[in-house]
């Protein structure tokens, strides 16, 4: 049963890794020129950060997803 619901919530994570990963995708570039440059608020944070580490955060999220969907299927 701990099982189960363990490799059930590094699915969860795995999946919303690659959720993350695919904001740059969808949404542009919210970097800006100027003095006052940078986020301005959470949302601009998020998209600075998975455009910067989209590449690790598809990486880890593919391998917790298929990882424990093969350790559900067992």
């Amino acid at each position: 049963m701990m099982r189960k619901m363990t490799l059930q919530f590094f699915l969860m994570l795995g999946a919303v890794l690659i959720i993350i990963a695919a904001i740059p995708l969808v949404f542009n570039d919210p970097y800006h020129e100027g003095p006052y440059s940078g986020p301005s608020n959470v949302w601009e944070l998020v998209q600075m950060f998975a455009r910067d580490s989209w590449a690790s955060l598809l990486a880890i999220g593919l391998l917790l997803s298929i990882a424990s969907g093969f350790g559900l299927r067992r």
